[in-house]
């Protein structure tokens, strides 16, 4: 499961084409179903217009980057009525106050919890009135989720957990595109790297890379070689050698 907050901000990147498509600039969730449908893609030049991606294109979510097989998959907001649809609903969920059923407000959300294999939003994380007690709400306690407010069952308050181990889902697989067995078994992130790794060998580096403690791992104008690529893992420089490449 993923925080909202792990996952905005991270660099879209494409497998197949080996190429950054921008970043994760916010989700697009449908209150009928209490899930992340879409993602908003922010593009790397300002000029550019804004696109997003569908969640069941996406193929893994990992601590550094969010990965989908092909540069196509994301695609203009104007293309897809369903995105613009919920866009105008404008829910967020995070920031929404939080009322009962019954009429009783109580706190706010200050962030979601999503199950990155299905985008169903798992639960809300809410803090009370006066800031003095926060938990999670399981999606099963939420009845509605509007515009500016969760509407949860009665004494919801009861009912929190404290960890996202706590929170039961139902087991949704989503559509993915088919993979040979030993790519099936791989995960999203590590397939992603393996892929970059032969694509990246050859290639010319277009900046000088550095470590953290400013050794140099590759210099302008190198062909990448598989010691370099190497190195790059090893000083968690592989996404920043990877997006500093050219032919």
């Amino acid at each position: 499961m993923k925080l909202k907050s792990q996952i905005v901000g991270l660099p879209v990147l494409s497998i197949i084409d080996v190429a950054s498509l921008g970043k994760v600039e916010d989700l697009v969730i449908n209150p009928d179903t209490g899930s992340v449908d879409f993602l908003i893609v922010e593009p790397e030049q300002w000029y550019l217009e804004r696109r997003l991606i569908s969640i069941q294109d996406v193929a893994g979510i990992g601590e550094d980057a969010l990965t989908t097989e092909t540069k196509t998959n994301v695609v203009s907001i104007a293309k897809v009525p369903a995105a613009l649809e919920l866009l105008k609903r404008e829910v967020e969920v995070t920031g929404s106050r939080v009322m009962t059923r019954k009429g009783r407000l109580n706190g706010t959300i200050d962030e979601i919890v999503i199950d990155e294999q299905t985008g169903k939003i798992s639960a809300c994380r809410w803090v009370a009135g006066d800031g003095s007690r926060t938990g999670l709400i399981p999606a099963d306690l939420v009845i509605t989720f509007g515009k500016g407010m969760l509407v949860v069952k009665e004494n919801f308050e009861a009912a929190l957990v404290e960890n996202t181990s706590q929170i039961h889902t139902e087991t949704v697989h989503m559509p993915v595109v088919e993979k040979a067995p030993a790519e099936a078994a791989e995960d999203p992130l590590q397939f992603f790297e393996d892929k970059q790794k032969q694509y990246l060998i050859g290639r010319t580096v277009t900046t000088d890379i550095l470590s953290d403690n400013g050794e140099m791992i590759a210099e302008q104008g190198q062909r990448v070689t598989k010691e370099m690529v190497d190195n790059a893992v090893a000083a968690d420089k592989f996404v920043e050698l990877t997006l500093n490449t050219r032919e």
